[in-house]
This record gives C-alpha cells, sequence and structure tokens, in this order.
C-alpha cells in the first residue's frame, strides 16, 4: 500500500475516533447520521442473536407441563375437602355447644340423643334416636329440640327409640293459642313424601279471633306433654261446620334434625 493511502486512512480513523469521542453539537449531528445509516445493520444483527438465543434455550415439555397442571389441581382439590371438613367440625361444635348450654338452662330433666336413622318413606312420620330403655328412655315420652316440640317416643329398644314426630296424625297434643283462651287438638296429616306436612289446630271456637303468625303451646292437658312448649305458629283460621281450624306453621324445622333431646316426665302423683 501507498504511503499516501496509508496516510489517507489514518486521517479517515482519527476523524472517526474524533468524532466518537468528542462531545461538541457537530460531533453530535454526525454521530446521529452515521447511526441512522447503520440501523438497519443494527436491527438485522440483534434479530440474528435473538433467534441463536431461542435456538439454543431449553425447549418446554408439554408432558412436564400437563403433569404439574394436573399436580396442581390435586393439590387444590385436596385443599378444598380439608375446608370442608375444617367447616364441618366448626358447625358440629356450634351445634353441640347450643346443645349443651340448652341442656343446661331447661327446666326439664332431658336426655340428648343422636338422630341415627330416618326413612324416605316415614320422613314426615318418625324417625330413630341412638337411646332407648336402658338409658332412661320411657315410652310416650316427649322430645324437644331448643326450638320447640318434636313429637314424643313410641317403641323402645335397649339403646334405640323410635320417635312419632309431630307432623304425624298420630301424635296429638293439647294446645292452646298465645293471647286468647282458645284450646284445642293440634295434629299432623298423610301427605305426599315431597310435601311438607301442615299442623291443624282442631275443636276451636267458630269465629275465633285467632290472627296470623301467634304462637301456639303445648297446654299441659293429658299429662303426656308439659305445658307451654312452642308448637309452632298460626298461618290460617277456617271455619268449619261445627267449629273453627288454625293452620299451623311447626315451629321445628323436621328436615334438619340431627340432636333432640328426650324429656323425662315425672310420674303423677296418686
Amino acid at each position: 500500500m501507498k504511503k499516501f493511502n496509508i496516510l489517507a486512512l489514518l486521517i479517515f480513523a482519527a476523524g472517526l475516533v474524533a468524532v466518537f469521542t468528542f462531545d461538541t453539537e457537530t460531533t453530535r449531528q454526525i454521530q446521529s447520521r452515521v447511526l441512522g445509516l447503520l440501523s438497519p445493520f443494527i436491527h438485522s444483527s440483534a434479530a440474528v442473536e435473538r433467534a441463536a438465543e431461542s435456538a439454543t434455550a431449553p425447549q418446554v415439555n408439554a408432558a412436564e407441563v400437563k403433569r404439574d397442571n394436573d399436580d396442581l389441581r390435586v393439590q387444590v382439590e385436596r385443599l378444598r375437602i380439608i375446608q370442608q371438613k375444617y367447616n364441618q367440625v366448626i358447625e358440629e361444635n356450634a351445634k353441640l355447644r347450643q346443645i349443651i348450654e340448652f341442656k343446661q338452662s331447661a327446666p326439664f330433666k332431658m336426655t340428648p340423643a343422636k338422630v341415627i336413622r330416618r326413612s324416605s318413606s316415614t320422613w314426615w312420620n318418625s324417625l330413630i334416636i341412638d337411646k332407648g330403655s336402658l338409658d332412661g328412655i320411657g315410652t310416650d315420652s316427649p322430645v324437644i329440640t331448643s326450638v320447640g316440640l318434636v313429637g314424643k317416643t313410641s317403641t323402645l329398644a335397649p339403646h334405640l327409640a323410635k320417635v312419632i314426630l309431630l307432623t304425624d296424625e298420630m301424635c296429638r297434643v293439647s294446645a292452646k293459642v298465645e293471647g286468647t283462651l282458645e284450646q284445642g287438638i293440634l295434629m299432623g296429616e298423610r301427605s305426599a313424601l315431597e310435601v311438607r306436612p301442615e299442623l291443624h289446630l282442631r275443636f276451636l271456637s267458630r269465629n275465633a279471633n285467632i290472627n296470623a303468625g301467634a304462637a301456639v303451646y303445648s297446654s299441659g292437658e293429658g299429662g303426656v306433654f308439659p305445658a307451654d312448649l312452642l308448637l309452632g305458629r298460626v298461618k290460617r283460621f277456617e271455619n268449619r261446620e261445627i267449629s273453627g281450624e288454625a293452620i299451623v306453621e311447626p315451629a321445628v324445622d323436621f328436615s334438619t334434625l340431627d340432636y333432640v333431646f328426650v324429656i323425662e316426665m315425672q310420674a303423677a302423683a296418686p
């Protein structure tokens, strides 16, 4: 290479160094133009680098991702079951606490019992509890909850008892209407399995002044049920041919019975 060409190359290199090292208005303009000319080549090289990095990056295994997702679903379902069990335990503890408080405050001597069996064919008529004759349970003993009257015991076994529900027509209770002098006999009715039966308070006075919502209590007549047990509330009053009749909504929700109390009645004095 000729000396002139070498000298020209050195001068050009020095100019480039000056352009990219000195911070003046002129050099900044020159740098901007040079970067503009070189920008296509810079973008192309960046794209080539990204493609090379993507090619060398580890590939995602679809089977592993699916397996991880399945494991996460199993863990979530397990946690959901644990949460449900926890909520059931909390609810059960609340029920037991309520039962203990009611037993301590009730004016009766009572035996707590758990409902262990109900049949769909006799859902509104009877149920089975886990206490019987060897537990001090007698026949025709009143069965209640903290809300009101459930029914009375009938057939007994050593540690089992059948309870005739208030909604059965065979369980009849002498009853009175709150705020009135009206008294009658409250009984259930036979109905279809899917229909919740109503209670009928019969032998009331015709044209009796009984308002909807009035509470109905046991009167204590007959000696089977103690007085002032809540039976339900009046839905409507109807005049019959001879007497009046009130349709009563039961106080107890018979579809959700878990625990009950059997009252120990005192024998009548001779």
